[in-house]
């Protein structure tokens, strides 16, 4: 019970979190307006959408991080 008085408090906004979650979002549409409107070859569309869907895994682990 000590140790939970003794944590600071969080006040504000979750910035870091809705930045994270507006890019995720972002990074969706983008693929998904990539895949059904395209003209490009579907292999490399693929390409493009595994790498987009990577770096939106490692802002979802960058999120899961825990704080000091």
């Amino acid at each position: 019970m000590e140790q939970k008085q003794n944590m600071p408090m969080e006040a504000g906004w979750p910035w870091k979190d809705l930045i994270g979650f507006i890019l995720c979002i972002l990074l969706t549409a983008f693929s998904l307006g990539g895949a059904l409107y395209s003209s490009y070859d579907l292999k490399i569309v693929l390409y493009i959408l595994t790498g987009l869907s990577f770096v939106q895994a490692m802002i979802q682990l960058y999120k899961l991080q825990p704080r000091d």
